[in-house]
């Protein structure tokens, strides 16, 4: 029976680092130092979602403990909610749990600290139909989170053809893509999206369906959030699209997946008629439709799927693009530029 006990023990002894603790400090990034009374959980993604497993709040310190993590391996997640925004730090196995830092930051309503990097639409007609998927890619330099729920983080339009239904993703540093549910604003088909945009890059995507038409005129209407620093709007043709009218100049191709680049001249609104059908490679594009909810919710308000939007499938490919956009801006500066050779020259003789 001795032999049994001391089995046992053993036993506990050898599982007990399993049971290990977590424990850190909340650090606020805009002012640099420990940040006290933070609500701070501990949860473990699975299948069946989040389970929290504990939750705790920071000491004068900016420290927080949780005694025992869940046994079993497997990532973790440390939560922290600061001025109604939350801060998540992923917690993989080999990642130590010990002298953790939880950076949370100050919320500011003012947007003059962001700017669009990037702002990409890819129309793709089919013969039943035409997806728009649009892209929106924001930077915050700053170390202030904008958060402003009047004026939103985005803003879109969506034709009124679309019949209110569009899937929205938002993507925060490090973070996955989370649906996000539209709200209308002041001025019709113009929503706008609640979503913190933290220090980093943030990123948008949105997807809607139109009704088939060759041609077909699509009118759309260039957003933004009050404050930020706006960039181009950019249309993508894939081959075998066309895409003309007066508010849009074309930009170029790129080489590898010869889709048409054009920029959208109009400050405002914008008319371009489509004709022709086509994808961008390794999509579904318009054969994938932006889905219906099913219910029977006889609101105006626009309904949200849940899901990627299609624009993921074709990620690769929209980097590619957006690199070729840079590389076509640099030549054309270069090009219009008095300065090419070393010493001020342009080399006329």
């Amino acid at each position: 029976m001795t032999n049994f006990v001391r089995t046992l023990a053993l036993s506990f002894a050898l599982s007990a680092p399993l049971l290990a603790a977590i424990d850190g400090t909340v650090v606020n990034g805009t002012t640099g130092k420990p940040q006290a009374g933070v609500s701070v959980t501990l949860l473990k993604p699975g299948a069946g979602g989040m389970q929290q497993l504990g939750s705790t709040q920071s000491d004068a310190a900016g420290h927080f403990r949780f005694d025992h993590d869940q046994p079993g391996g497997g990532p973790q997640l440390l939560q922290a909610h600061y001025k109604d925004v939350n801060y998540n730090k992923l917690l993989t196995p080999n990642v130590p749990t010990s002298g953790v830092d939880l950076e949370i930051y100050e919320t500011t309503r003012s947007a003059g600290q962001t700017r669009e990097a990037q702002h990409l639409m890819v129309v793709e007609p089919s013969t039943s139909q035409i997806a728009v998927n649009e892209t929106l890619i924001i930077d915050n330099p700053s170390k202030t989170t904008y958060l402003n729920a009047a004026e939103g983080s985005m803003r879109f339009y969506l034709p009124p053809a679309a019949n209110g239904q569009v899937r929205i993703n938002a993507q925060g540093p490090g973070g996955m893509p989370l649906p996000q549910a539209p709200q209308k604003t002041d001025k019709a088909n113009l929503y706008k999206v609640d979503f913190a945009i933290k220090p980093g890059q943030t990123e948008f995507q949105l997807t809607y369906v139109l009704p088939v038409g060759s041609p077909f005129t699509f009118r759309g209407e260039v957003a933004h959030v009050k404050g930020m620093q706006t960039a181009p709007l950019r249309l993508i043709a894939p081959e075998g699209v066309s895409l003309t009218g007066s508010d849009i100049e074309r930009v170029g191709q790129e080489p590898t997946t010869r889709a048409t680049i054009f920029t959208v001249a109009a400050a405002r609104g914008f008319k371009v008629d489509i004709t022709g059908t086509g994808s961008l490679p390794g999509s579904q594009g318009a054969n994938a439709s932006a889905g219906s909810s099913g219910s029977n919710d006889e609101s105006d308000q626009p309904r949200v799927t849940e899901g990627d939007p299609q624009i993921y499938r074709h990620l690769p490919w929209l980097v590619a693009l957006a690199l070729a956009i840079l590389g076509l801006g640099l030549i054309t500066l270069f090009r219009r530029s008095p300065v090419r050779l070393p010493g001020g020259s342009t080399g006329a003789r």
